[in-house]
């Protein structure tokens, strides 16, 4: 199941829903707040988890490939700002970089 559909886009149906502290009407539509304005409670109640970002970007990677996990590895799309994280981890912060230096 991608992860769009286990999280359906509001603004693409039932823009009448307004149960949840996340949202707010905005003249007369229905957005998503900015995360400042409400609290981390309010964030975790919406099933929210602190996941590291790069553990985030693997899921939407996964996601792009079909769900194949091993056509993540083999990713070709090198113009995607996901790609270097593809695999889970940052490469800029990896001990294999560390010692190379930035031009």
């Amino acid at each position: 199941m991608s992860i769009s559909q286990h999280y359906p886009c509001i603004n693409s149906k039932n823009t009448e829903q307004t149960d949840t502290a996340l949202l707010e009407k905005q003249y007369g539509h229905l957005v998503g707040k900015h995360p400042d304005n409400v609290t981390i409670s309010e964030i975790k109640d919406a099933g929210h988890t602190n996941t590291p970002l790069v553990k985030i970007m693997r899921k939407k990677c996964i996601e792009c490939c079909g769900f194949e996990i091993s056509e993540v590895r083999k990713c070709v799309s090198t113009t995607c700002p996901l790609w270097p994280y593809r695999m889970g981890k940052n490469p800029f912060q990896s001990t294999k970089y560390k010692n190379t230096a930035e031009v």
